[in-house]
C-alpha cells in the first residue's frame, strides 16, 4: 500500500499518486466517515478531495510545526505499519506514505528527493506547474510524472547506475567509438544547419548506459545528475524489453508451417549494412533473406527485394543478428566482438587520455569529451517547449493531448509511451522536451532536448540552448530573493542593508525589462504588470520598512500580499519564456529524420553488439583469477561520478529464478544497508550474512592520489541529504564538512562495495580493496596511487 501526496498550505492537492490498495483503503475510510455514499463512487479512482479531508489534520499539524515551531517532523511510524515521510519544497508539502515491507524511511526519503529533482528538471523553479498546468490537462501531467517515477523505481531495481546514482559507461572498442562519435558530430552539424544554432551536447544512450558524449568546445560542463535524468527520460519515452537471450535465437517456419527456434553460433553470423543490401538488390543480387542468417561458410538463399533500404525498427524484435560477446576471448574490461572492419577490436579502457580539467577523452577525438565531474551547486531541471501542429485546443484553452493509461505496476518496457505536453512527439522516432540543467551560471538553465531513437534501446539526445536562455540567471536570482523574503529568512539582509537589497531587486527587474523591451503578447503584458506592482508607492514603503528591521520581524499582511503577487508574476514570466509550447519547424523535423537514417547506416553492423554490451558490459569472470573469492563489486569514482561493476545477466522465465537473481537481491539489499550506514557517518563497514561477506569502503585523496585523513568526522544529521547525486549534492556536502580547510574541488572521493564468499579472510578483503582501487585509479588515466588503510 503506497501513496504519494503533494499539498500546499491550504491543503490543495498539487499531485497525487497511489496504488490500488491505497485507493481502496482511503475510499473505505471515506465511506465509514460519511464522506462518500457506499456503492455510489468509482472504486478505481481516488478523489483528491477525499485525501484532503482525511489527511487535513496531519497536514495542518505539519505546517504548524514548520512555520511556528521551526521544528517539523521528518517521519512518522504508526503501530499498524504505516510510514509517513515529510519534505517541504518552498510552499509545498510532500508526503510519502507506505505500508509495504520492503519500503523503509530511507527509501521514502530517497523517493521524495528524486521526485523533487525530477520536478525541477522538468519545470525549473515553477514547481507549482505540476498541480495547475497551464498548457495541458492536470491529469495528463500527473500521469506523466507517475510513469516517470515508476520508471525510476524500475531502473533502481535493475541498474547499478540508479542504485548508487552514478554514470555507467559502455566499454567498446576504438572502431565502434569512432563510429558513434561520427554519428554524434553529424547530428550536431545537421541540426545546426536546420536553424538550431546553440547546440552544446550530444549523447548516445544504450539501455540506461552512456556510450558516447560529444560537446562543443565552448559548451558548459554537463552535470552527472543531469545525465542520469536525461537517461531516465529517454527510457520512459523509448522503452525496450529486449533481452540477451533474444539475440542468440530466431524463429523460422518449418515444413509443417509452424515456427521452430534454431540456435546459431554468434561467431558464424555476419550482417550486411542496409545500404549495401539495398544496392545489391538493385543490381539484381538475390542474396537477401530476412529469415536466415548470412554466413561466409553457408550458401546464401535467394530472397526478394526488401520494401525499404532500412530495417524496420521494432520495440520487440531484432531483425538482424551480429557477432556477440560469447564468440571471442575476453579481456579484463569487456568481451571480444568480431567485426568486418577490425581484426582486434577488444575493448581497452586504458586507451584514454586525461587533460588538466580532469576530463577523460578518447584517444584521437580531441573535440569529444565527457562531462566534468566537479560541478558544484544545486542540481536542478524543467519541460517541453515544442508542440505538434496536430494538437487541438479545447474551449478552456487547454491542449487536447492523449492521456497515459495509469497502472499500479511499473511501466511496460516494450510499449512506447504516449507523450503529454510539454513532451511532444513530432514523429515515431523523435520527441522534443524542455529541461532545466544545472550550470555554473544558473541552477535552472533552459535547454531543449531532442530524443531520436536509432534502434530499440539506442537513443541519441541533442541538447541545445533555448532562445532567451541568457535571462534565466537573472530570473532565478530574482525568484530566490523573493522566496527568501516571503519565507521570512531575509538571507541577504544579514549582509546588506534593506535599501541595498531593494536596489538589487530593482536592478534585476530593470535589466529584464530592458532586455525584453521588444517582446510582444503575453510576455509584454506580464512585464507591464510586474512594473506596475513594483512601482506602487505603498508597496515600496511597506517593503523598505520590513527590510530595514531585524531578522525576526514579521512582514505586514499588505506587503506580504503584494510580494506574493509579484512572486507569482515573475514565475508566470519564467513559464511563458521557457515552458510555452511552440511548433517544431519543418526543417528540424527533416533534420531529425536525416540524423536517424545516417546513424542507422553507421551503427547497423554494431546494433546487436551494443545491445549485448549494454547487458554484459563487464563480466565477473575477468576478475576471478586475480581476486579469488570475490563474487561482485561496485567501484564509484565520485570525482566524475562514474561506476565500474560486473554485469548481472539474469534469466527470469515464469516462476523459476536463477542463481544470479538470488545474488542480485543480496547485492541490492546490502548496498542499501551500506548507504544507510554511510548516512549515519560510517565510511568503512563489513558485515557477514549467511554464506557471504560484504564490505564497504570510502576514502579521500588529493589531486595526486595521495590519501587524505578526515579532518573533521561527521555524524548522522550533519549531512541531511541522502547519499547520491539525484536527491542533492551529498558528496560535495560531505567533503565540505570533513575537510573544512580545503579548497573546493581539491579533495577526491571514492567508494568500493564488495561481496565475497564467507570463507574469505578479512585480510584478503582489504588486500582486494587495495588492488581493485589501484587498478581502476590507473585505468582512469592517473599514474600515481598511494593507497593505504
Amino acid at each position: 500500500m503506497r501513496g504519494f501526496v503533494v499539498v500546499n498550505k491550504i491543503n490543495d492537492v498539487f499531485y497525487l499518486d497511489c496504488d490500488t490498495e491505497f485507493t481502496n483503503h482511503i475510499n473505505a475510510q471515506a465511506v465509514e466517515q460519511g464522506l462518500l455514499e457506499a456503492g455510489n463512487y468509482d472504486t478505481k479512482i481516488l478523489d483528491p478531495s477525499m485525501v484532503m479531508q482525511l489527511f487535513s489534520p496531519l497536514f495542518m499539524s505539519q505546517w504548524f510545526l514548520i512555520e511556528q515551531r521551526k521544528n517539523p517532523c521528518t517521519s512518522i511510524t504508526c503501530e499498524n505499519g504505516f510510514i509517513f515521510v515529510f519534505k517541504q519544497l518552498e510552499d509545498l508539502l510532500i508526503v510519502a506514505i507506505s505500508r509495504e515491507k520492503p519500503d523503509t524511511e530511507q527509501f521514502l526519503s530517497k523517493k521524495i528527493g528524486v521526485f523533487i529533482r525530477v520536478v525541477e528538471f522538468l519545470f525549473g523553479p515553477v514547481t507549482n506547474e505540476m498541480g495547475y498546468s497551464v498548457f495541458c490537462r492536470r491529469s495528463d501531467r500527473w500521469t506523466f510524472l507517475q510513469n516517470l517515477m515508476k520508471t525510476w523505481e524500475l531502473l533502481r531495481k535493475e541498474e547499478h547506475s540508479f542504485l548508487v546514482e552514478a554514470i555507467e559507461r559502455l566499454h567498446v572498442n576504438q572502431l565502434v567509438n569512432e563510429k558513434c562519435m561520427e554519428s554524434l558530430e553529424y547530428a550536431m552539424s545537421r541540426l545546426q544547419s536546420a536553424g538550431e544554432k546553440n547546440i552544446h551536447h550530444a549523447l548516445l544512450v544504450v539501455n540506461s548506459k552512456l556510450l558516447s558524449l560529444y560537446s562543443n568546445r565552448s559548451a558548459p560542463s554537463l552535470a552527472e545528475s543531469d545525465v542520469l535524468c536525461t537517461i531516465l527520460l529517454a527510457r520512459l519515452l523509448f522503452p525496450t524489453n529486449e533481452k540477451l537471450e533474444d539475440l542468440f535465437s530466431y524463429r523460422k517456419p518449418d515444413d509443417s508451417g509452424s515456427t521452430t527456434e534454431e540456435m546459431k553460433s554468434p561467431a558464424s553470423i555476419t550482417v550486411t549494412p542496409p545500404l549495401e543490401r539495398y544496392e545489391s538488390a538493385v543490381e539484381g543480387d538475390d542474396s537477401l533473406d530476412e529469415d536466415n542468417y548470412l554466413s561466409a561458410t553457408e550458401t546464401i538463399a535467394k530472397t526478394k527485394l526488401p520494401e525499404s533500404p532500412y530495417p524496420a525498427v521494432s520495440e520487440h524484435v531484432t531483425e538482424e543478428e551480429t557477432p556477440t560477446a560469447e564468440s571471442k576471448g575476453t579481456d579484463m574490461m569487456g568481451e571480444g566482438f568480431a567485426t568486418p572492419d577490425s581484426a582486434s577490436p577488444v575493448t581497452d579502457i586504458h586507451k584514454l587520455i586525461k587533460d588538466n580539467t580532469g576530463r577523460l577523452t578518447p584517444v584521437g577525438r580531441s573535440r569529444s569529451r565527457t562531462f566534468d565531474g566537479m560541478i558544484t551547486g544545486r542540481v536542478t531541471p524543467g519541460p517541453g517547449r515544442a508542440r505538434s501542429r496536430s494538437l487541438n485546443v479545447d474551449q478552456q484553452g487547454q491542449r487536447d493531448i492523449p492521456s497515459i493509461q495509469r497502472s499500479s505496476s511499473p511501466m511496460p518496457k516494450g510499449e512506447p509511451i504516449q507523450p503529454v505536453s510539454p513532451v511532444i512527439r513530432s514523429s515515431p522516432d523523435h520527441i522534443r522536451q524542455t529541461a532545466f540543467l544545472s550550470t555554473q551560471l544558473c541552477n535552472f538553465y533552459p535547454y531543449q532536448l531532442d530524443f531520436v531513437q536509432i534502434f530499440p534501446g539506442m537513443v541519441i539526445v541533442l541538447l541545445s540552448e533555448i532562445p532567451r536562455a541568457n535571462h534565466a540567471s537573472s530570473l532565478c536570482q530574482l525568484l530566490r530573493l523573493l522566496t527568501d523574503l516571503l519565507s521570512g529568512q531575509k538571507s541577504q539582509v544579514q549582509r546588506v542593508q534593506g535599501h541595498v537589497l531593494y536596489d538589487l531587486i530593482n536592478t534585476l527587474l530593470i535589466k529584464l525589462a530592458t532586455a525584453m523591451k521588444k517582446a510582444k503578447g503575453n510576455i509584454e503584458r506580464i512585464l507591464e504588470d510586474i512594473r506596475k506592482r513594483w512601482d506602487n508607492a505603498d508597496f515600496k514603503s511597506s517593503l523598505l520598512s520590513y527590510l530595514e528591521q531585524g531578522t525576526g520581524t514579521e512582514i505586514s499582511p499588505g506587503a506580504e500580499r503584494s510580494l506574493t503577487g509579484l512572486h507569482r508574476k515573475v514565475k508566470e514570466l519564467f513559464l511563458h519564456l521557457y515552458l510555452y509550447p511552440y511548433d517544431i519547424p519543418p526543417a528540424v523535423s527533416q533534420a531529425m529524420t536525416s540524423i536517424c537514417e545516417k546513424a542507422k547506416v553507421k551503427l547497423f553492423d554494431y546494433k546487436d553488439y551494443l545491445s549485448v554490451k549494454s547487458q554484459r558490459n563487464i563480466v565477473m569472470t575477468s576478475y576471478l583469477d586475480a581476486f579469488p573469492g570475490l563474487v561482485h563489486f561496485i567501484y564509484i569514482d565520485r570525482r566524475t561520478n562514474q561506476l565500474t561493476a560486473p554485469s548481472l545477466n539474469i534469466t527470469d522465465e515464469g516462476e523459476n529464478h536463477d542463481a544470479t537473481q538470488f545474488l542480485k537481491d543480496k547485492i541490492w539489499n546490502m548496498t542499501c544497508w551500506m548507504y544507510g550506514k554511510l548516512a549515519e557517518g560510517v565510511t568503512v563497514a563489513t558485515a557477514r550474512e549467511g554464506d557471504y561477506h560484504y564490505s564497504y569502503f570510502m576514502w579521500f585523496t588529493d589531486y595526486q592520489g595521495v590519501p587524505k585523513q578526515i579532518q573533521e568526522a561527521y555524524q548522522e544529521g550533519d549531512v541531511s541529504i541522502p547519499p547520491g547525486i539525484l536527491s542533492g549534492q551529498f558528496y560535495s556536502s560531505l567533503k565540505r564538512h570533513c575537510f573544512p580547510n580545503c579548497l573546493p574541488g581539491s579533495v577526491n572521493c571514492y567508494e568500493l562495495i564488495m561481496m565475497h564468499v564467507g570463507l574469505v579472510n578479512v585480510q584478503y578483503i582489504f588486500t582486494h580493496r587495495q588492488m581493485l582501487a589501484k587498478q581502476f585509479f590507473e585505468a582512469s588515466g592517473d599514474t600515481q596511487m598511494n593507497l593505504v588503510l
